[in-house]
């Protein structure tokens, strides 16, 4: 059984597979170009020293296996067509076999977040497979669709990465919904112009009233481009300015929007952060401090954008790879707190992978058993129900490994 959280996690209305066409140029893009190729290798897939693929090469080879698959996932006719059955659980189970390649690869940021989204969408296509063999195609697809959100997930953590001011992938997203269209340019690194779509679908009066859902998921994503990718307040701040100019936007999000401006306007005021690595999780402490001191009001998500800048310099933190327990165990547990508060941004289990990567970082330790309780306590909640409680056995022997751990019991 899944967990309510998946249950409820967002359902994004585009497929990731656009997305991971162009993977080998995005998250990738640190990794030199003098790699070494072997002469029995495909073309352009790139081998470290010790054999193994990079991180590169596999997207590559993704790439190439999601080119059968993304008109019939785009088009729901072609998806239930019975010729179309075969060569869709082919491709599925081909996807999920490099995915779980990619598990096991050298990442190329020291940023944990690969390893936690690798694994969840290793998962999802696990699940997508299963669907698939026992003829639930509905789930299958609408599993699949939901992926995106891996990619867009990995290309706004930080501002690293390329981004391309357009790029030609043979699938037009004009159809698409703004919320759509901004989905599809974030997971193909074409930034601009995906701030672009949610800004024009953040105006739009008609896409407010006929479907709240993804007009709210526009706002929220359209704000983590502009905060965490590029770091911009005064990009914040007119998108935060085009919420308030819709005269059909719900009061509640009208709300936080004024929130929202005096944060993005504090935040201009601001001075330019130093250029020490160690700075970003200062900064990032004193965000999340201050946020929760403030915080009481969970409805208008007032403090959104002070998450949001936390978590970007969180994982730049991060990526730069420190190895002081200490210090990383703490980055971790601020990461988590910064995501479960704009889980509705990220993914609804991501915080606690977070958290668990905490009490391993240092374990037996204050920060240790912080992030304990705050794991322990997402998990409780996400297994209860109106008939209380049901918490599998092997979530119960997990949670208790992991108080051993922080605790020393």
């Amino acid at each position: 059984m899944l967990k309510p959280q998946f249950q409820s996690r967002h359902a994004i209305a585009l497929i990731f597979f656009a997305a991971l066409m162009t993977a080998q140029i995005s998250c990738s893009t640190q990794e030199k170009s003098s790699e070494n190729v072997s002469s029995d290798s495909p073309a352009g897939s790139a081998i470290d020293s010790s054999g193994a693929p990079h991180w590169s090469s596999k997207m590559q080879e993704l790439s190439h296996a999601l080119n059968q698959l993304l008109p019939l996932v785009a088009d729901g006719k072609a998806f239930n067509d019975p010729k179309n059955e075969q060569p869709i659980q082919d491709a599925t189970s081909r996807l999920k076999a490099l995915s779980h390649q990619v598990k096991t690869l050298k990442k190329p940021s020291a940023d944990p977040a690969f390893d936690s989204i690798a694994s969840m969408l290793d998962e999802d296509l696990a699940r997508a497979v299963v669907s698939l063999q026992t003829g639930n195609k509905d789930y299958a697809r609408l599993t699949l669709r939901e992926s995106i959100g891996y990619c867009i997930q990995c290309h706004t953590q930080t501002k690293s990465g390329p981004s391309f001011p357009k790029l030609e992938l043979g699938f037009d997203p004009s159809k698409l919904s703004p919320l759509g269209q901004g989905d599809y340019y974030a997971a193909t690194r074409q930034f601009d112009a995906a701030l672009e779509a949610y800004r024009k679908g953040v105006q739009d009066q008609t896409y407010a009233d006929r479907d709240v859902f993804g007009w709210e998921r526009a706002v929220r994503s359209g704000l983590a481009i502009a905060i965490r990718y590029k770091e911009n307040p005064t990009e914040a701040k007119s998108f935060v300015q085009s919420i308030l100019k819709n005269k059909s936007a719900p009061q509640s999000l009208k709300d936080s929007a004024k929130d929202w401006l005096n944060s993005v306007e504090q935040w201009a005021k601001e001075p330019k952060l130093k250029a020490a690595a160690d700075s970003r999780l200062a900064r990032a402490e004193n965000l999340i401090k201050g946020a929760e001191k403030r915080s009481g009001d969970s409805v208008r998500r007032s403090e959104d954008i002070t998450y949001l800048r936390a978590s970007a310099d969180l994982h730049q933190w991060l990526s730069a790879g420190s190895k002081d327990p200490a210090l990383r165990s703490k980055a971790l547990l601020y990461a988590g707190i910064a995501a479960e508060a704009t889980r509705e941004l990220n993914f609804w289990t991501l915080h606690e992978r977070y958290y668990e990567l905490c009490i391993q970082a240092n374990p037996k330790t204050p920060t240790a058993q912080s992030c304990y309780g705050k794991l322990s306590d997402s998990v409780l909640l996400g297994y209860t129900g109106s008939s209380g409680l049901h918490l599998p056995e092997e979530e119960k022997a997990r949670l208790n490994r992991l108080k051993t751990l922080a605790f020393g019991l």
